[in-house]
């Protein structure tokens, strides 16, 4: 997920912060009572080698990392569309209230979206880098690129991927109310300080709730899956909060949100972004109460199988 950096000011009183805010919305910011080591533990497991980083060559020749994707085939990968269109941006300013005071927001608004060079993207799995020979974003989405449905994209490399199997991909519409794990590279740190948040490029995996489920439809299925990041010990949360509970961050769009079932793992969403109230992220001073939105993969497999051929 691509990120800029916004600055909000109270204007009531000499106070400044400066927190990470994304381009579509909001590696993951964990629960505040748990140390970072066991969402890094979660994210080293084998099951989710599957999930890489996007990555880019630039004017000196050297490797830029950026948001996260998903190794499907030996040659196919799957990331957030968003993550492939470029745009200008435009200083703007939002009147808002914190603490039941006026306050003014200044942050940096997208223009000018256009789709990007994929000739110049590759893959990473560690320190191996793979050129990017296509990519195809879900029509849908380029008819509507500021609304961000249908944030998909299938890119086939040049290279087969060795020793790295790929995530075995959802065909069943069961996913409300699944207890479900979401892995990525992006920025991270604690719920309840804004200021820790940073890039890290860390792999970070944590757990949450398919709450919901919206977006557009797709033969009838609807396109989006909904988590909120609960609070510990929150009784209005809309699910029990989880041991390792997280939310995405920016960096970590294009990442994997798998679920266990009897077969073994198995990828259902494809991190899209985040709903940021601003609101009540500083007058909380917390990112509990956000939530986070996943691609549903299910609503694309035959779209998918049928370009992987």
């Amino acid at each position: 997920m691509s990120y800029t950096r916004q600055t909000f000011t109270r204007t009531a009183a000499a106070f400044v912060i400066t927190l990470l805010a994304f381009s579509t919305s909001v590696a993951g910011i964990y629960r505040h009572d748990v140390p970072e080591k066991k969402y890094l533990q979660l994210g080293r497991q084998k099951q989710f080698d599957c999930v890489g980083q996007l990555a880019k060559v630039d004017s000196a020749g050297r490797f830029t990392l950026g948001a996260s994707c998903v190794l499907v085939g030996e040659r196919c990968v799957l990331s957030a569309a968003h993550c492939f269109i470029d745009n200008d941006f435009r200083a703007d300013t939002l009147d808002t209230m914190i603490d039941g005071k006026k306050a003014q927001m200044i942050f940096n608004s997208p223009i000018n979206y256009r789709v990007t060079d994929f000739s110049k993207k590759y893959v990473a799995f560690g320190k191996r880098r793979i050129k990017v020979k296509r990519g195809i974003i879900y029509p849908a989405y380029l008819d509507s690129l500021t609304k961000g449905s249908c944030d998909l994209v299938l890119l086939e490399l040049e290279q087969a991927v060795k020793g790295i199997k790929p995530a075995k991909m959802s065909y069943t519409f069961d996913e409300l109310h699944n207890d479900v794990t979401g892995v990525g590279y992006g920025a991270s740190g604690r719920a309840d300080k804004l200021e820790s948040v940073d890039l890290h490029n860390k792999k970070i995996a944590g757990q949450s709730v398919v709450d919901s489920l919206g977006g557009p439809e797709v033969e009838g299925h609807q396109t989006q899956l909904f988590c909120e990041f609960a609070a510990p010990n929150d009784k209005t949360a809309m699910h029990v909060c989880r041991p390792l509970e997280y939310i995405v961050a920016g960096g970590d769009s294009g990442g994997g949100l798998f679920r266990q079932t009897e077969a073994g793992w198995e990828l259902i969403g494809i991190c899209s972004g985040g709903g940021v109230n601003l609101p009540l992220l500083l007058n909380r001073r917390s990112y509990y109460g956000q939530s986070m939105s996943w691609t549903r993969v299910s609503a694309f497999t035959d779209w998918i199988a049928e370009r992987m051929k």
